[in-house]
């Protein structure tokens, strides 16, 4: 950087002022500069939340009710008394579409973070990565054993795959944090 001419929008060495093209002018305190990473991060990580929520809507709406709530409550333990499987096919109804509302707020939330950069939802976007991620060993178990599930094995497999693609842009997440900062984000003046 040259102080005797700056080019406009040139950033000084320490990174604190840009030029305006008449004077230095002091960076807001945490700017960060976008990388070639920044945007198809952030657009990769909005698609996969927003494939991942129509998933779990669309899966819970076809494969969650309470036929086969009981019969994967059969399947798993048959000393279960009707009255039994009756109260816990309710129960289990209510509380998955309780979970799958809960999940729809907060992924949208997530992706309107992730659009507009906000830092704090690139923590919490690798929180719930993570915990896709784990689908990969569920997903497997479960495909092991598919009487005991309330889903057909074929739609178990889709989750299995999503959680892999979470793994995946999990990593991503992690090295461009490592590399550049939340959103692959670098501090102005740095390389």
């Amino acid at each position: 950087m040259s102080t005797e001419n700056p080019e406009v929008g040139e950033v000084s060495a320490d990174g604190q002022f840009r030029w305006d093209g008449q004077d230095w002018a002091p960076l807001a305190r945490g700017h960060r500069e976008p990388t070639p990473w920044t945007q198809p991060l952030q657009r990769a990580t909005a698609a996969f939340l927003t494939v991942s929520l129509l998933w779990a809507l669309l899966g819970t709406a076809l494969f969650v009710n309470p036929a086969s709530i009981g019969r994967s409550l059969r399947a798993s333990n048959p000393n279960l008394t009707p009255d039994q499987v009756q109260a816990a096919q309710s129960v289990g109804y209510a509380t998955g579409w309780v979970t799958v509302l809960v999940l729809a707020v907060v992924y949208v939330v997530l992706i309107v973070g992730s659009l507009r950069r906000w830092r704090w939802a690139f923590w919490v976007n690798i929180v719930a990565l993570a915990f896709g991620a784990i689908g990969v060993l569920t997903n497997s178990f479960a495909l092991a054993s598919p009487a005991t599930q309330t889903q057909p094995p074929a739609a178990i497999a889709v989750g299995l795959l999503l959680s892999v693609v979470s793994a995946a842009l999990l990593v991503w997440l992690i090295v461009a944090a490592a590399r550049f900062g939340p959103w692959a984000m670098r501090r102005p003046g740095a390389g």
